[in-house]
């Protein structure tokens, strides 16, 4: 059984990807995988040591991440799967290949506290709600346009922490400190509007399994 990591175009790993993993080379790809009895547990240190490989992988060379816990029972089962994704694995590729992902963290409308809501009527509190998302929704038009010159690709993530929102943004690497210095100016005037990165642009690769 193989646990798989990590797909890379083998014109692009040669001789410098420094990992424990196994490197499968098939039809002009190269899967990284691990060698296993079973398949991982779903716990957080199995999470973590997958998570560690991904970034130590993309250090090396772009890669495309695996669904974790993605297994094959044999090299020509992986074989099949390279043949059958790969026109779409290689696209992908392509498409990060010199980039990395910045998100933009913005706030979501705070909904008012409901000793508020109760002294207000019911469509009036409607038409409030629906006028601060409608300026949130403007909000991030109006940022999707400001990076439109510096970006690849523009993806809505889901959020993670409660009334926040967050924006994920491809950028070619020679793009990275521009698109953060607009990102910032733009979010002067808009507390709690942060950027982090530049991360893995793990969010624009497809992840896939059999």
């Amino acid at each position: 059984m193989m646990l798989l990591y990590a797909v890379a175009a083998t014109d692009s790993t040669g001789d410098t990807v420094d990992t424990p993993l196994q490197a499968h080379r098939s039809r002009g790809l190269t899967v990284f995988v691990e060698p296993r009895t079973q398949p991982p547990e779903r716990s957080m240190h199995e999470l973590l040591g997958f998570g560690r490989a991904l970034h130590q992988l993309w250090s090396n060379v772009p890669v495309l991440p695996m669904r974790f816990g993605t297994v094959v029972s044999d090299s020509d089962e992986l074989d099949e799967l390279v043949a059958e994704r790969e026109s779409e694995w290689t696209d992908r590729i392509a498409a990060v290949t010199g980039c990395s992902e910045c998100i933009v963290h913005l706030p979501l409308p705070e909904d008012v506290p409901e000793r508020v809501r109760d002294e207000q009527t019911g469509t009036d509190y409607l038409r409030r709600r629906a006028k601060e998302l409608k300026q949130h929704d403007a909000e991030i038009a109006e940022l999707r346009a400001l990076l439109a010159p510096y970006a690849s690709e523009i993806t809505k993530l889901s959020s993670i922490r409660p009334q926040e929102a967050r924006l994920s943004v491809l950028l070619p690497d020679e793009h990275v400190e521009a698109a953060r210095t607009a990102i910032r100016d733009w979010g002067e005037n808009r507390p709690g509007v942060t950027v982090t990165g530049p991360w893995p642009p793990f969010s624009f690769c497809q992840e896939e399994s059999p």
